[in-house]
């Protein structure tokens, strides 16, 4: 008697010969879509004040990241996220990021092309690796602690030793840049030498303070909300994970 290939309730049909599963490189492409539909989704919600703007902020440098750690692997060249950190540029500092592809492989490639350059939401920026430089970024240091280690600052440690000072292409001026390099296996890079970075990036809400109210050499943001914050966390592997709480660093 000829079986039934009728499949039970509750029950699965085993795989097909030629038929495969996702792999990882489809699943971060799918985890990038989501990331980047969710930052649409929230920019575009009327009236969402500044916790909206926070969460469309985080959800724009995860999709950022996310996009290159794939640009890297399909080229097989590095790839890097930069964040605007020359406080002689007030309206692009912490605020302005930039994805680009190496044009040639190797780990120091010496020409590098721009895909994708991004402005957080306004009132949203990216905090440096210590609150402490340039100075004026915060009022009151002491509130800015992770609740999980109390003795560090609530910065974004990924960034720590990774500075360059670059010109971007159609640009005559360099500028200092912080942020994040990847190799075509996905992990993380130095961006200027020494080891590879892992840790939080976070977001916070701010504004950027009036011309002549600081002085040359402070920073022209000051941020207002240490409660309000969101952000990631990077492993060596540059995988990122959302943190969407203040408990949570």
């Amino acid at each position: 008697m000829r079986k039934s290939n009728t499949v039970r309730s509750g029950g699965h049909r085993p795989p097909r010969q030629g038929q495969r599963a996702f792999t990882l490189l489809e699943l971060l492409v799918v985890v990038g879509l989501i990331a980047g539909l969710a930052a649409v989704l929230i920019t575009g919600l009327p009236g969402g004040g500044p916790a909206a703007a926070l969460q469309a902020g985080q959800a724009t440098v995860a999709n950022l990241v996310t996009s290159a750690r794939l640009k890297a692997a399909a080229t097989g060249r590095h790839s890097r996220v930069l964040v605007a950190n020359d406080p002689a540029v007030p309206e692009r500092f912490l605020h302005e990021l930039v994805l680009q592809l190496a044009r040639t492989p190797g780990a120091n490639p010496p020409e590098w092309e721009t895909l994708q350059t991004v402005t957080l939401p306004a009132g949203i920026f990216v905090l440096p690796a210590t609150l402490g430089s340039p100075a004026g970024l915060v009022t009151d240091p002491a509130q800015w602690r992770r609740v999980s280690e109390p003795g560090e600052e609530l910065a974004s440690g990924v960034f720590r030793n990774q500075q360059v000072v670059v010109a971007l292409p159609g640009e005559v001026a360099a500028r200092n840049w912080t942020g994040l390099c990847f190799t075509p296996n996905g992990t993380l890079a130095p961006l200027a030498g020494g080891l590879p970075p892992r840790g939080l990036l976070v977001l916070a809400a701010g504004g950027i303070r009036a011309p002549g109210s600081y002085a040359s050499g402070e920073s022209p943001v000051r941020l207002a909300q240490p409660d309000a914050v969101r952000g990631l966390v990077l492993s060596a592997y540059g995988v990122p994970a959302l943190l969407s709480e203040r408990s949570a660093f």
